[in-house]
């Protein structure tokens, strides 16, 4: 797909609605909003109070997403950083399919320690220390 196949397709977009439902058409386009933004059957899927690492250059940070928002091609996250309860505004372009900030969703990292607990055969004091 071109770049300007691509934008034409972005530029349609104009509610968060919208915005959802061109993801399911053009999955490809929208690979860096799939953590935020999904479908289950017929409505829009929000992880309102889900945790996210935050991963940038500067360095990392644990959020809590409050609510999400579309406006003029940018998803407007509302987020709480968790150790200082401290709100945050964040925006993504949905053109710009390498953000300066990944997020990782909480659940999913545990998910995969326990699950490295589970299947290892060694001493794992260190990472249930960090369960604790």
């Amino acid at each position: 797909m071109t770049n300007e196949e691509k934008n034409s397709i972005q530029q349609i977009s104009s509610s968060l609605g919208e915005l959802v439902h061109d993801m399911e058409k053009h999955p490809e386009i929208y690979q860096h909003l799939r953590i935020f933004l999904k479908h289950d059957n017929s409505t829009v899927n929000y992880d309102f109070g889900e945790q996210y690492l935050a991963v940038s250059q500067d360095g990392f940070a644990l959020y809590r997403l409050d609510s999400v928002d579309y406006q003029d091609g940018r998803v407007l996250l509302s987020l709480t950083e968790q150790s200082t309860n401290q709100p945050v505004e964040f925006s993504v372009d949905i053109n710009n399919e390498q953000p300066s900030c990944l997020f990782v969703r909480w659940k999913d990292i545990w998910d995969i320690i326990l699950d490295d607990i589970l299947k290892s055969d060694g001493n794992d004091g260190d990472l249930i220390e960090l369960i604790d």
